[in-house]
């Protein structure tokens, strides 16, 4: 069968190109592509899989769904189908823009760079589920897909993934709210960060920040419901 394969930001230059398609073996799922990936390319040797399962941090897609939301290295694939395979990636955006189909550490809205972001750099007070000083990477996008950013104070993140959560999204990585950094929902998925900021005088406050990826038809409707949620809570 032929598959289309999309690497993003460092796979992509392992893989010396944007898009590659090539023949697997009928019948392969995502493990099996992944193993001949990691065999071919030396910059994803051992970055893929490990122990056996999705390297953390790493995604992966199928036809734009998380594999993690399907049966993870067990997905089965078909001719004609797409892979895309996105390194772990920090950054964000402000407002709203049209995306192409590249990680948010390679858009021009990002400042940042190609840094990984995985659970070792979690600061102490993340770890007690403390929302101060926490940091994580925007969305990986599909193309065509919108990007929206918003800030809400007074709200902790844990009741920010809640509300998530409740209008369909999935905790990625984690069972706990109160440490969610990811929330994954069908054509969306959104990225969530905290931070301590001073509203008056010896006034301090928490701030979610909440960065979504998405079918621009979906984010209409989901980003109005959030805000609804939040501003309730928050003030």
């Amino acid at each position: 069968m032929e598959l289309e394969l999309r690497f993003f930001a460092t796979f992509r230059e392992a893989a010396g190109g944007k898009t590659v398609v090539r023949e697997f073996a009928d019948g392969s799922d995502v493990g099996d592509v992944l193993r001949e990936l990691e065999a071919e390319y030396e910059g994803m040797d051992g970055r893929l899989i490990e122990d056996g399962r999705l390297a953390p941090q790493i995604n992966v897609l199928k036809d734009g769904r998380e594999v993690l939301h399907l049966d993870g290295l067990e997905t089965t694939l078909a001719d004609g189908e797409r892979v895309s395979i996105f390194p772990p990636v920090a950054g964000g955006t402000a407002g709203s823009d049209t995306a192409d189909d590249t990680p948010p550490s390679e858009t021009t809205e990002s400042d940042a760079t190609d840094t990984d972001v995985t659970e070792s750099d979690a600061t102490e007070s993340d770890a007690t589920g403390s929302d101060a000083g926490t940091e994580v990477g925007g969305p990986p996008t599909e193309e065509g897909w919108v990007r929206e950013e918003v800030s809400y104070r007074g709200i902790s993140r844990r009741l920010a993934a809640h509300y998530l959560v409740n209008l369909g999204g999935e905790l990625v990585g984690t069972d706990d709210p109160a440490s969610a950094t990811r929330v994954d929902g069908e054509e969306w998925r959104s990225t969530l960060r905290a931070e301590t900021v001073t509203a008056a005088a010896s006034i301090t406050l928490t701030e979610v920040t909440v960065s979504f990826a998405g079918e621009e038809s979906v984010l209409s409707g989901l980003l109005p419901e959030f805000k609804r949620k939040a501003m309730r809570a928050g003030g």
